[in-house]
């Protein structure tokens, strides 16, 4: 068959960070060779649609794979990227009338049936990890009913297989470098690690608003550090990368895996660099040494609240102390920190609004002679369905059933709606002090 594999534009158009499609490089490596194979990064593209069509008329595929991975953006920017799904659903069918129409990804796994329901030209859906079965669905007698995992098309109905096992971290299968070559994403990049290595799949936390078990699993399947490692090293041998982001839920855990990777890369001794997110009460002076020895450069912390309401209506499993002691370790090693947290969540009244603010000024302060706070990153609580806190809120009576979550919902109710950008003017002028070695008092 010839199949064409799209990752479609899920980033602001013009933005300067790139993120390497770590999903659609292995299964595309899970092809057999005797297909025809062609890729396109809408993301890296100048002007993506364009560039779709004129890969559709020059190849001609079988098959076209839409690969659809976040559903809005993240970081306060409140959009939908439904339509690239939709327009490129309907693109492909118009220049290709002939061919199958696939999908799947994280953000087509959350909405995999009402997805296929706004896009009726998807012909079949992925839901959840891919990595095991998708080869099968290019085998010349494909049966769809025996295969795990998919959605597809009957006599106008949508059938939807019950999922398959998990895959063996140990067992992933490698990027496909030549058809996604790591360098397109590299060169530009100024925050971010363009490139992700994963460590682990899944999440036994729960926090409120999440849906990581759901994607991976809610237990936590392990990749053995030497494999990670081998993975590093081959990508830095052969095309100089040095900097790379775990794609953990969270790197730090559990805390005996952690540290062994870290002292695989140690022990390597490879001169390279990587950062990933942290959870705060995992974290020790000892393990952050080692972690910093191992090549960590930034810790990415998503306490997620500054009350002690919010951490308890969210599920951390963790308090304010938590936050503070992780704070006074990455600020005495001068490590680059980032910190995101949730505001005006569910029955926080004016007393938890005073202890918001009071969190983050003591925050603040502690990181503010060691000048290592990089950012603070507010948002508001993206309601998904099944999350507990979009369940919470249903059975309360705050959240109709009826609500349309495929388009964003941010739980961010008046009179404190502008509560976050209070707090985002009140980090950056803590930023700005910081920088010129003055106190806040000075302001």
């Amino acid at each position: 068959m010839k199949i064409l594999l799209v990752q479609l534009p899920t980033s602001h158009l013009g933005a300067g960070e790139k993120v390497y499609p770590l999903g659609l490089s292995r299964l595309s490596s899970t092809l057999p060779p005797l297909h025809d194979k062609q890729v396109l990064d809408m993301n890296i593209a100048m002007d993506p649609w364009p560039d779709l069509k004129e890969k559709i008329e020059g190849f001609r595929p079988d098959a076209i794979v839409l690969s659809f991975r976040n559903l809005d953006p993240l970081a306060g920017h409140q959009a939908s990227y439904l339509s690239s799904l939709k327009t490129g659903a309907a693109l492909a069918r118009n220049l290709a009338p002939e061919a199958r129409i696939m999908a799947g990804g994280p953000a087509f796994s959350l909405f995999a049936r009402r997805l296929m329901e706004e896009a009726p030209e998807i012909d079949m859906g992925l839901k959840g990890e891919g990595e095991l079965i998708f080869p099968r669905l290019f085998e010349p007698d494909l049966d769809p009913g025996g295969i795990p995992g998919i959605l597809w098309r009957n006599n106008g109905m949508i059938v939807e297989n019950p999922l398959g096992p998990k895959l063996s971290m140990d067992e992933l299968p490698p990027m496909d470098v030549e058809a996604f070559p790591p360098l397109s994403y590299t060169k530009g990049n100024a925050y971010i690690a363009a490139v992700g290595i994963e460590g682990k799949r899944g999440c036994d936390l729960w926090c409120g608003y999440c849906l990581y078990p759901f994607l991976g699993g809610c237990g936590m399947r392990l990749r053995s550090p030497s494999k990670i490692a081998d993975e590093m090293t081959s990508l830095n041998h052969r095309f100089g990368i040095k900097l790379f982001h775990f794609t953990d839920s969270v790197v730090n855990r559990p805390r005996e895996h952690f540290e062994a990777l870290c002292r695989e890369l140690v022990n390597r001794n490879l001169g390279l660099s990587w950062t990933g997110f942290f959870r705060e009460d995992s974290l020790t002076r000892d393990n952050l040494a080692l972690a910093r020895k191992a090549g960590c450069v930034a810790i990415y912390f998503s306490g997620d609240s500054l009350t002690d309401h919010g951490l308890k209506l969210l599920n951390k499993r963790m308090t304010k102390q938590d936050l503070f002691n992780a704070a006074k370790i990455t600020a005495d090693n001068g490590i680059l920190t980032m910190c995101h947290f949730l505001l005006n969540l569910p029955g926080e009244e004016d007393k938890e609004r005073m202890e918001t603010r009071e969190t983050l000024d003591r925050l603040l302060s502690i990181h503010a002679n060691a000048g290592n706070l990089g950012a603070v990153i507010f948002n508001h609580v993206r309601l998904y369905p099944g999350a507990p806190m979009t369940k919470r809120l249903i059975k309360s009576g705050a959240l109709s059933p009826d609500t349309d979550l495929l388009y964003p919902v941010y739980h961010n109710p008046e009179p404190h709606a502008r509560l976050l950008h209070e707090l985002e003017a009140r980090c950056h002028m803590a930023g700005v002090f910081s920088r010129l070695k003055l106190p806040m008092e000075a302001q």
